[in-house]
């Protein structure tokens, strides 16, 4: 028992020592404070990427404008080598105008938006609608030779269920005590991989079975209720575009229809598409600007999120939000004078929706090298997805200068902690760090990880690489990837907030003795030995 007794007081003694020596300047907090609440710019820069540039689909126009507005307002800031890095992509896409209804057995209109990278209709055209529930291409020979000419329905309806009533909400002690309670991996690591890869692949395999069997149009149920509209889809790859009009309907439109043809009536409908391809230039960008360190070499820290949306909504949530307070936050620390010791980067990435294009090729093009995986499974998916665990890694003389990447996407809610992706030693340092904003809301310091943002190409080649834990709003519930992702639906005292703490997160990175703490290196898995 007095062994137990004294582990405990050394294991805590051991955990304050690690606190006390992280200082955290409350001079400079009150500077970032002040600045950031009183003066902020937030919401102005937000204002113009949502109002004024609108939705940035990856290689678009305006997501090229958004490359160069960002970088000439950091620039106007005084931050230094504002820029553009490119990565080759695929072909950019628009759509300027469309109109659907259904035409038989009565005329309405339809809650609809095209797919994007699908192509126009060249005018009207209509056609008789079959309700084809495909799932996998297991389902394909279901439906060979019955769908030539037919508008497809190509999702099934569920059953009614009365819907939730939680659509806004903020995370309560609870649901923070559920984060920090750590999930101890098991079973596959690769099983989540796996599914991202087939979910992406049947993208390109339906619609490419549909073109084959001869049908004119696709259309696809959003997966929320109340008229969300949600028209995702990837085909973007050069030479491998898909053939055939497609759309994506509200739920209840599209379910309407399904009942229609289940109770033995004739449905038909007319759709009409104004949509451009840009096939001049595949290649696509992110945003980066500096403020820099001091010597010649410094070590970097670096603050990002994506600048890219999708076409439907003006991706306010998803992730202007993100992009406005990593402006924001960078903006902060040149207003209030400081002079990092590490030079602080901002990437506001591109194609982070189809697949982490703009970090994974930061992190090709800066830290490390390793070879792309050929597996013809992975002919559709996106850089990170090649590159993802393949081994050799060769390190590049940055990596070792390299400090922490810090990211928000997760939404415009404010700041509530960071999940600390499995670096115990990173937990105390964290936990200090956030202390002068316990006031704000944000006191919780996690060791699991999260998935989903452009943390990930970072994290897993071994750098300390962090998503913010945010609170949730309505953006999983509403805005996600849908129309309704435009400016009404962020708050100014989030943005601020977030702000004021990426700001407070980078200048700590950026400032201490030595680079934070990082995990273990990955290793490459082990081959087995097959005896003869």
């Amino acid at each position: 028992m007095k062994n137990l007794v004294l582990a405990g007081v050394f294991a805590a003694t051991m955990s304050m020592s690690a606190n006390a020596a992280e200082t955290v300047n409350l001079d400079v907090i009150n500077k970032i404070r002040d600045e950031g609440f009183n003066r902020s710019q937030v919401m102005e820069t937000l204002q113009h990427l949502t109002d004024g540039i609108g939705p940035r689909l990856t290689g678009s126009p305006a997501m090229l404008e958004a490359n160069n507005w960002t970088r000439d307002k950091l620039t106007e800031w005084g931050l230094k080598d504002a820029r553009l890095e490119g990565f080759e992509f695929g072909y950019g896409w628009t759509a300027e105008r469309s109109e659907m209804f259904m035409i038989a057995p009565r005329r309405t209109q339809l809650y609809a938006l095209p797919l994007t990278w699908h192509p126009g209709t060249d005018g009207v055209i209509e056609g008789e609608v079959v309700h084809a529930p495909i799932r996998s291409a297991d389902d394909f020979s279901k439906w060979e030779g019955k769908l030539s000419g037919k508008i497809v329905m190509v999702h099934s309806v569920p059953s009614q269920k009365p819907p939730s009533n939680q659509v806004f909400t903020r995370h309560d002690d609870k649901g923070l005590e559920k984060i920090t309670d750590y999930n101890v991996p098991t079973g596959d690591p690769e099983a989540g991989t796996e599914g991202w890869r087939k979910y992406k692949s049947f993208f390109y395999e339906l619609e490419q079975f549909l073109a084959k069997e001869g049908a004119i149009a696709m259309v696809r149920r959003s997966p929320r209720k109340a008229m969300l509209i949600e028209a995702t889809s990837y085909q973007y790859k050069a030479g491998k575009n898909a053939t055939i009009p497609g759309i994506g309907m509200a739920w209840e439109h599209y379910s309407r229809m399904a009942r229609m043809l289940e109770n033995g009536e004739t449905v038909r409908m007319s759709i009409d598409v104004d949509a451009t391809f840009y096939t001049e230039d595949t290649k696509s960008y992110s945003t980066l600007a500096d403020i820099p360190g001091k010597g010649r070499r410094p070590e970097v820290v670096v603050a990002g999120a994506h600048l890219d949306s999708w076409f439907v909504g003006d991706g306010a949530a998803d992730d202007g939000a993100g992009v406005a307070v990593v402006m924001e936050a960078v903006r902060i620390l040149k207003a209030i004078g400081v002079e990092p010791k590490r030079t602080i980067r901002v990437g506001l990435w591109g194609g982070e929706e189809q697949g982490y294009y703009g970090s994974q090729q930061y992190v090709m093009d800066h830290l490390v090298e390793r070879p792309e995986n050929k597996d013809e499974k992975l002919q559709y998916m996106g850089s990170y997805e090649k590159y993802y665990g393949q081994f050799p890694m060769t390190l590049k003389p940055e990596y070792d200068r390299f400090s922490a990447y810090f990211n928000l996407d997760n939404g415009s809610g404010k700041i509530r902690g960071v999940y600390g992706e499995g670096n115990a030693a990173i937990v105390p340092i964290f936990e200090e760090w956030l202390k002068p904003f316990h006031d704000l809301g944000a006191d919780t310091v996690t060791l699991n990880s999260t998935s989903g943002t452009d943390h990930e190409p970072f994290d897993d080649i071994g750098l300390p690489g962090f998503q913010f834990i945010q609170d949730p709003l309505d953006y999983g519930s509403q805005l996600h990837h849908s129309q309704i992702d435009t400016f009404d639906h962020v708050y100014e005292e989030d943005l601020k907030q977030a702000s004021v703490i990426m700001a407070a997160f980078i200048y700590n990175a950026a400032m201490r003795d030595e680079k934070l703490p990082r995990k273990p290196m990955p290793v490459a898995p082990e081959v087995p030995v097959i005896e003869e």
